[in-house]
């Protein structure tokens, strides 16, 4: 009877691991309540049975399945990739340095989560924001008057702003035009720069994701798979809305905001054919944006087009905010 704990323990890990290797690696709608979180989460339990298998028990088998393991939550972690860049320059507070001595664009989203602050609130977050000098900053959760108040703290009066619903593009150039999107949760501007360059911004606040944890119950996962679909169908229909109303690709094209979807979820195969993430690029540090202060998620993202090159990126603590602030910045490929 002793040798079946450990045999179970070894048959769990294992279980474990093909289940949530064939999860991850097929990403079915319908098992979206399990891989909505991060990998390294499972991978710690099947790490901790084999761990204990080999630990107390010595069990065969137990030993392959612990580097298994490892080699798996390193490799196929979406945080691993960033954090082997530690040491890298990040982006700093002042304006963006030139790169390889041509000049840089910064681009910031933040997930403002400030529609009930008080105007001392805004203030001290907006400074704090101001202290990165972003050429152009992407929010959601925000109402217009804030955009408004923000933009003035940030280029002193001479800024501009578009606002969507409950979202803004603000920008230190010109705002050239805004493109009506009856989707509520995105939002299109195409901005102007002084050497009359423009640049197309798609500002992207999908449906939260659901946050129901309750695996035993068949709603949870029904729940899970249809939020996914729905969040697919926005982001297909922004996609289409762009490439119909602007020169896409032959423009530089910026796509950020608030995606409420890991970095695993094969929403973002919609935009990796045409678009590159910044912190996949460039990202060093703690990739993770979402809670701001124990970050177990990346739902905040940069997308730009090949005619943007990230070559700097990071991840900014704002107090007033549950999200944390995506930092990059961009040469501009002539």
């Amino acid at each position: 009877m002793r040798r079946w704990p450990p045999r179970l323990l070894i048959i769990a890990s294992l279980g474990l691991h093909v289940f949530t290797a064939a999860c991850y690696i097929r990403q079915p709608d319908i098992m979206a309540a399990y891989t909505v979180y991060p990998i390294w989460m499972w991978g710690m339990i099947g790490l901790a049975l084999a761990a204990i298998a080999f630990v107390f028990c010595r069990a065969p088998l137990s030993l392959m399945l612990v580097i298994l393991w490892s080699l798996t939550i390193l490799i196929a972690s979406d945080e691993s990739h960033a954090l082997a860049r530690i040491g890298r320059e990040a982006p700093e507070p002042g304006p963006a340095k030139p790169y390889a001595s041509q000049e840089t664009l910064r681009v910031c989203t933040l997930n403002w989560g400030g529609i009930k602050h008080s105007g001392e609130e805004i203030k001290a977050q907006a400074e704090l924001i101001a202290s990165y000098h972003p050429d152009v900053l992407f929010l959601q959760e925000i109402h217009p008057w804030q955009a408004r108040l923000i933009t003035d703290i940030l280029y002193a009066d001479g800024g501009d702003y578009r606002t969507g619903a409950a979202s803004a593009i603000i920008t230190r150039w010109k705002a050239h035009l805004a493109i009506h999107n009856p989707m509520q949760h995105s939002q299109h501007a195409t901005l102007k720069l002084p050497n009359g360059r423009l640049i197309d911004c798609v500002n992207f606040h999908l449906r939260s994701a659901k946050t129901d944890m309750r695996l035993w119950r068949k709603s949870c996962w029904l729940n899970h798979a249809n939020n996914r679909k729905l969040q697919r169908r926005e982001v297909s229909y922004s996609l289409a809305l762009l490439e119909n109303t602007t020169p896409f690709p032959t423009r530089p094209v910026i796509v950020a905001g608030d995606f409420n979807a890991p970095a695993s979820d094969p929403l973002h195969d919609l935009l990796r054919g045409s678009f590159n993430d910044s912190f996949d690029e460039a990202g060093t540090g703690w990739a993770n944006t979402w809670h701001r202060r124990i970050s177990l998620h990346r739902i905040d993202y940069i997308y730009t087009s090949p005619l943007l090159k990230a070559v700097r990126s990071h991840t900014v603590i704002v107090p007033a905010s549950d999200h944390r602030m995506v930092v990059s910045d961009f040469l501009l490929v002539p």
